[in-house]
């Protein structure tokens, strides 16, 4: 074979180091071998996986421990767990956080995989929707921003099985243009199961969209009759996959970890096998930039605490880059405060009173609050055109999404067919064009800076920089006054219409406070005014 050296360019491979195999779609991967030492190039924040062969003949190779001591520019160290591949191949998979000379060494029990060095160089990162992890803004720490400094406003998309898609084809036809759609309509947060079986509203495969259960399994065995202390591996490789195309496009995986209510069964809690689930993921996917860690959906469902705590420290211990950490909606132990020290940020489903609640979660701790559940949209049939028990309107969806940003929390969007185990990719729902309005507005504004000030409107609900920036949201347009405290000079205004995107010139505003009315013609609908400008 040739030798060539690695690089990455917008997400595609542009050429191949040594005996490294890498195909579109798929991580850069390096073969480390006996030739010449050859120069390694790695993009900053785009995953790598360094590959060692091996003649040992382990009784279980995913349980022989394999791990490599990664340094780098200014000091960077850390130990990052590897992995067993197949065709006694193991891996560690690294993502260079800072430009400039890295290195590693391999630690194993297996001669032939111990005290391997290699030398490689990060470069400039070239895809512009890859901005590093992200991370908690210590400035503000109800929010969010990028390692490179970039803003982040999240806008979230359920799709447990969207793992599911392409199973078993490596080209992804049908994963790929869906993606491509739904970072299109402005969603750059989805949330996804590691694994999940099947549900309890649809259960078996009803159809050639139901992908419960799935035709592949993460784990040897099935889900009868599971070996949970070896891996499928074809599983993962695909799984490998569709994180990477998700990073390549810029959408955050929120990859929860477990599910309790999706027919799986799963390794005994606290077990060795339960062990090696965990450091598995870690392994393959704390390397993505793009991945967010969460212990289960669903997680209330598991009673044992300590339990928990103990999985989110293995979580913390184990994953080298500190990818963000949550839990997805469990009320009593969040407003008990035992997860005050151990996560990032909160998520929860809230089906009602959606402002209220939210702005209570924000009282109770300083962190960011996702709503990662709060509506379901129809089908084109209407309501009763659904997957699940619950539907609403897209307009009610949308409704619902604003209420929860101006409580200055982030939301997550449910489509009814792709939300679960029935998957539509083809459908574009109307929800799409409102949360795509949704996301663009609030990028133009400085949400960050704002805090809920509802006391400043007789109606609706207000997000306020005083004297700088104002936000104001009805659900219904109608007269309201907006008291504006202290501006060092007059304000523009302006109206937005939700649901169609459509503008309007409103009053310049000065200090005191306004009486306002809304564009006639958008009587009966939802309304906002933006008041001031981005900083």
């Amino acid at each position: 074979m040739r030798q060539h050296r690695v690089c990455v360019m917008s997400g595609m491979i542009a050429c191949l180091i040594a005996v490294s195999v890498a195909c579109a779609g798929e991580i850069p991967s390096v073969t480390v071998g006996a030739a010449a030492p050859q120069t390694i190039d790695v993009p900053r924040w785009q995953p790598c996986d360094f590959a060692f062969s091996s003649v040992a003949k382990p009784e279980n190779p995913f349980k022989l421990p394999f791990s490599a001591t990664v340094k780098g520019p200014g000091g960077a160290a850390f130990k990052t767990a590897g992995f067993y591949d197949g065709d006694g191949t193991w891996k560690v998979r690294i993502s260079p956080t800072a430009e400039g000379a890295w290195s590693l060494v391999t630690h194993s029990e297996a001669p032939d995989l111990n005290g391997k060095t290699v030398a490689f160089t990060c470069t400039p990162n070239k895809n512009p929707r890859v901005h590093g992890g992200l991370r908690v803004d210590a400035q503000h720490p109800r929010h969010f921003v990028f390692e490179d400094g970039t803003r982040c406003f999240l806008m979230g998309y359920e799709c447990d099985w969207l793992w599911a898609l392409d199973l078993g084809r490596p080209t992804l036809d049908t994963l790929n243009p869906f993606l491509d759609k739904i970072a299109g309509a402005g969603f750059n947060y989805v949330l996804i199961n590691a694994y999940a079986h099947d549900t309890g509203w649809r259960k078996g495969t009803t159809g050639p969209d139901d992908f419960g259960p799935p035709p592949m399994y993460a784990w040897e065995g099935d889900n009868a009759r599971p070996d949970h202390s070896r891996f499928n591996l074809a599983y993962w490789k695909h799984y490998d996959r569709v994180i990477a195309q998700m990073n390549q496009r810029g959408l955050i995986a929120h990859l929860m970890i477990k599910v309790y209510n999706k027919m799986v069964k799963w390794p005994a809690p606290g077990s060795p096998e339960d062990d090696l689930y965990f450091g598995w993921l870690v392994a393959r996917y704390a390397a993505f930039p793009n991945v967010h860690w969460d212990f289960s959906k669903e997680a209330n469902n598991e009673k044992i605490l300590d339990y928990k705590i103990g999985r989110l420290k293995f979580l913390r211990e184990h994953d080298p880059y500190r990818r963000p950490i949550t839990v997805h909606d469990d009320h009593k132990t969040y407003d008990g405060g035992a997860y005050n020290d151990l996560l990032d940020y909160r998520s929860d489903q809230q089906h009602s009173k959606w402002h209220a609640t939210l702005l209570d979660h924000r009282r109770q701790y300083a962190w960011p609050v996702v709503n990662v559940e709060f509506g379901y949209e129809h089908g084109p049939g209407g309501l009763k055109d659904k997957t699940y028990s619950g539907s609403q309107a897209p307009e009610e969806v949308c409704r619902r999404a604003w209420e929860v940003c101006m409580a200055g929390g982030y939301g997550a969007y449910y489509y009814t067919f792709t939300a679960w185990d029935v998957i539509r990719p083809q459908d574009t729902p109307p929800g799409y064009a409102y949360f795509k309005n949704l996301r663009a507005f609030f990028d133009e504004t400085g949400y960050w800076l704002m805090e809920p000030a509802d006391s400043l409107v007789s109606e609706g609900y207000c997000l306020a920089n005083p004297g700088r920036e104002y936000i104001v949201f009805l659900n219904s347009a109608q007269p309201f006054t907006l008291k504006l405290e202290g501006p060092a000079a007059p304000l523009k205004a302006e109206w937005f219409q939700p649901l169609t995107g459509k503008r309007k010139e409103a009053p310049v505003m000065g200090s005191g406070t306004a009486e306002l009315k809304p564009p006639e013609e958008w009587a009966g609908g939802p309304v906002v005014l933006h008041v001031g400008s981005r900083p």
